[in-house]
């Protein structure tokens, strides 16, 4: 993940900033608040996953791209290994 919460949100505030849309546009265009953009921009809150599509469809690009910080996720899956009494054996 990226360190620094002023890294974390520049493509969002760049990208806002490039189609001149303020944070108070943003916010009455999307029915938020203005302390919630803010907020996201700054690091110190996360778009729910429903914003977090509104936001991109809204400033034409991907979840990932708008987001690096949380598109960067691990997934560690257990599998759990499945076993067969027919044939008293691992599948």
């Amino acid at each position: 993940m990226l360190g620094n919460s002023n890294v974390r949100r520049l493509r969002f505030r760049s990208l806002r900033q490039k189609l001149n849309i303020s944070q108070r546009q943003l916010s009455i265009d999307l029915n938020i608040s203005e302390s919630h953009i803010r907020n996201i921009e700054s690091g110190r809150g996360n778009p729910d996953a429903k914003l977090l599509f509104k936001l991109s469809n809204y400033l034409k690009t991907t979840p990932e791209y708008l987001f690096p910080d949380l598109a960067d996720v691990n997934i560690k899956r257990f599998v759990k290994e499945s076993y067969c009494h027919y044939y008293k054996r691992s599948i």
